[in-house]
């Protein structure tokens, strides 16, 4: 019984995530960078071109960066807050709320338990 529930929350998972190829998202990102670069007016092949590409890949990877820092401290304040009756326990209907791996809900303003 408990293995087919896991199964089916894993199918759940998996439906709301839209299965997306990671080698897909690359190559839509490579095609955006490179449209975005184009209408810069940088010209394939140049070291400008080069350059706005590196520099755009950089922030997508600065931006993915703070987004799991922030990520981390609301786990960490959600179960700190643990027991404390002063916030409501974090929930699917919490505002900016995430789902941890372990099976809580945490987020900004609430608590895990």
């Amino acid at each position: 019984m408990r293995l087919s529930l896991l199964a089916a929350l894993c199918l759940g998972a998996l439906s709301l995530s839209g299965c997306v190829d990671p080698k897909q998202i690359r190559a839509e990102q490579r095609a955006e960078d490179q449209q975005k670069c184009s209408d810069f007016g940088y010209a394939p092949q140049t070291d400008g071109f080069a350059h706005c590409m590196m520099d755009l890949s950089q922030k997508r990877d600065y931006d993915q960066q703070r987004q799991q820092d922030r990520e981390a401290r609301l786990k960490e304040l959600a179960l700190r807050r643990s027991g404390d009756e002063r916030y409501p326990v974090c929930n699917a209907a919490s505002p900016d709320t995430h789902l941890d791996i372990s099976g809580f809900w945490y987020g900004e303003g609430c608590r895990a338990r």
